[in-house]
């Protein structure tokens, strides 16, 4: 049951680098089933810790409720003439990154029952690999980082993971609407910061910068995009990649 097989998934048509490739993990039906159960009997006690600035893998939520948001933050800021600046911050291989360790003391933290605590454990902390390509399987070794992708818990603990980093961000000044002080929106690891000066949102950028590098997780300079909206007649201009 600690056992799986990575299959290498092309994200393009003729990819030939591993940074081109998803990775997808096989696990046995059985594994599949024990993990659906613990994640019925834990999702209640992580749902809670969860910020609402996030989308991604929540009940009656999704992309589509994610865009209409940000859209009507938008408007709302060019209603109120309000310029708007925003980071969209992309991860590399953020599943793949995440600490056992730093993992295991946020679950430890929550009001998760011990027992539940220690299957999670033993599955993934105990966890071996192998790679499959083609026909070919390599040799099975440790995986001592990562929620694995194709795993029903993944979405959830990398959830809770990310959390912990976006809560630094917390007091820090965003767009207030409706007296809300909103400074990020997010699906999954997919995130936009958003602030009303450029000043405002490096300090934002610098603070998940530094909390991420400390949860292990990089962010991608080349994904890493800046971009303004505003209804003055001169066009603002704001570097893209502000990542230190």
């Amino acid at each position: 049951m600690c056992k799986s097989v990575f299959l290498m998934l092309p994200k393009k048509e003729g990819a030939t680098e591993c940074s081109l490739h998803r990775t997808i993990s096989l696990m046995s039906h059985l594994t599949k089933l024990l993990l659906r159960i613990i994640m019925i009997r834990i999702r209640g006690k992580l749902r809670p810790e969860i910020s609402n600035n996030q989308f991604g893998f929540v009940e009656d939520r999704g992309t589509r409720n994610a865009i209409f948001t940000l859209s009507m933050i938008i408007e709302r800021a060019i209603e109120m003439k309000k310029d708007l600046y925003l980071c969209f911050i992309d991860y590399s291989k953020a599943f793949d990154r995440v600490r056992h360790d730093e993992l295991c003391k946020i679950l430890n933290s929550t009001d998760i029952d011990g027992k539940d605590l220690r299957i999670v454990r033993n599955l993934y902390w105990e966890q071996t690999a192998a790679t499959r390509i083609d026909d070919e399987i390599s040799e099975y070794k440790p995986i001592k980082r990562g929620v694995r992708q194709g795993c029903v818990l993944s979405p959830d603990l990398f959830n809770i993971y990310s959390e912990m980093i976006l809560r630094n961000i917390y007091d820090l000044k965003g767009i207030r609407i409706g007296g809300v002080n909103i400074n990020d929106l997010r699906y999954a690891d997919d995130t936009v910061l958003l602030a009303e000066s450029e000043s405002e949102l490096q300090a934002i950028l610098d603070v998940v910068t530094d909390a991420s590098m400390e949860m292990g997780l990089d962010l991608n300079a080349k994904k890493t995009e800046c971009m303004t909206t505003s209804k003055n007649a001169d066009p603002l201009h704001v570097q893209s990649n502000q990542q230190r």
